[in-house]
């Protein structure tokens, strides 16, 4: 049985949000002509003389005449889903239509600020390959029912994980990087009043307050209360934020990567934060910030299966003549084999390990840099549906145009149902795709 179409405006206060920045725009205007005014009684400098009811008049009519542009551009505004199209109309003077199939969506997140929160509104972002489309404001239960109607799910959700609030503080001050680079700005900021002992230079700190509060106290807010869900239908949900709660859905069916994360003094817990790279998206987002490694091995299960849980241990090393190239060799490695492709990375503070399936694979490339090229190393480089790579670095010459021709053939074996029974000869200073050859699909 075909469900009925779900179709309704957004919430009544988006004309408010959308007048009150042009509102603040006239009234800062209107501040910096004060010299040619004068409102009230008249006086002899110059100015031009306003009653202060003609004043009371302007402006009520200005701020009317906004909120009414913006009240009369919401009621031209109308969302629908029918079938397996979202459509959005909006616009006065201007009409825009903007049609998603429910295909090309990648995940649907719904973002609830803190003031949206206490009137009861929020934003839905419908994510798809190079676009987003953005319907704010609705009311918590129509974002609700839209996204449960887009991703198809049900009411059977089940929580995997939650993060522990002493387990996300403690993580937060052993995180090295992020301390490292607090403290840079804070001694960057505080620099020109050591140099010059006058108390003004401290005003230069005050460029990097924003930045130093990115790095340390907004995550803990951010990242409170961080749970991941899955649904009925075998969809992965986000919530967090303590302030400014949030949730982010992902499709198994759309994970090109997953990432492990390991800061130094993380290892002594043997804590984990988990990424995850959906196609289409410019950079991999955050799925877990801080779990031990079992349940980010969990994540990978649900995810892309068990077969690639197994490829999260027992490396192949990198050669020894790789520590000519780099003083992290030992933390480089990569596994290939029943269709997933692993690689190890890293350096003193941070490993990253990267697990893919071959099938989600593009594109292969083995490059050679000079120094490379000299001690006989090459790297290589599994490029995946909408960017981001997963590295296979300094391995030898002969091993690099083995893994690429390997890499090329296991991805194409799993996006096509022929059997390719000839390779063409790779070099590690070539792609492994021939010349001229259109690039693969995204399975």
């Amino acid at each position: 049985m075909t469900p009925q179409p779900l179709q309704g405006r957004l919430h009544p206060v988006t004309p408010l949000k959308h007048s009150w920045a042009v509102l603040i725009g006239l009234a800062s205007l209107a501040y910096n002509q004060r010299d040619l005014l004068n409102i009230g009684p008249s006086e002899t400098n110059g100015k031009i003389d306003v009653p202060l009811w003609a004043a009371c008049v302007i402006i009520s009519v200005i701020v009317a005449g906004t909120v009414g542009l913006f009240a009369a551009a919401w009621r031209h505004s109308h969302y629908s889903l029918d079938g397996d199209v979202l459509r959005y109309r909006s616009g006065l003077l201007f009409k825009v239509r903007r049609d998603c199939e429910l295909r090309h969506v990648q995940s649907v997140d719904i973002d609830r600020p803190f003031l949206g929160r206490l009137i009861g509104v929020c934003t839905l972002q419908v994510i798809m390959s190079g676009t987003t489309m953005t319907l704010s404001y609705l009311t918590l239960n129509q974002a609700r029912t839209l996204k449960a109607r887009i991703l198809s799910e049900d009411t059977g959700d089940e929580k995997l994980y939650q993060v522990k609030p002493k387990h996300l503080v403690l993580a937060l001050l052993l995180d090295v990087g992020t301390n490292l680079s607090s403290l840079i700005l804070a001694v960057v900021g505080i620099l020109p009043y050591a140099l010059s002992g006058e108390l003004f230079a401290l005003s230069t700190l005050i460029a990097f307050v924003p930045r130093l509060w990115r790095l340390t106290g907004e995550k803990l807010f951010v990242y409170s209360g961080w749970s991941v869900t899955q649904t009925a239908e075998g969809t992965y949900r986000t919530d967090f934020g303590m302030f400014d709660a949030q949730q982010c859905t992902y499709r198994d069916t759309r994970v090109a990567s997953i990432e492990i994360h390991q800061p130094l003094l993380w290892r002594r817990f043997d804590w984990v934060e988990v990424r995850i790279a959906v196609a289409g998206a410019p950079v991999p987002g955050l799925l877990v910030p801080v779990c031990p490694r079992p349940v980010a091995e969990k994540m990978v299960l649900h995810l892309l299966g068990p077969g690639a849980v197994a490829h999260l241990h027992d490396p192949l090393p990198a050669p020894p003549k790789a520590r000519m190239a780099t003083p992290f060799h030992r933390a480089l490695g990569y596994r290939l084999g029943d269709g997933y492709f692993t690689s190890w990375s890293g350096f003193f503070l941070r490993n990253v390990t990267t697990v893919c399936p071959t099938a989600r694979i593009q594109t292969v490339d083995a490059d050679q840099g000079p120094w490379q090229r000299r001690l006989g190393l090459a790297s290589v480089h599994a490029h995946m549906a909408g960017g981001g790579a997963v590295p296979a670095s300094h391995r030898t010459a002969e091993e690099a145009a083995e893994l690429a021709t390997r890499l090329y053939a296991d991805s194409m074996r799993s996006a096509l149902p022929v059997d390719h029974t000839t390779l063409w000869a790779t070099s590690p200073l070539r792609s492994s795709r021939p010349r001229g050859a259109a690039p693969m699909t995204a399975p």
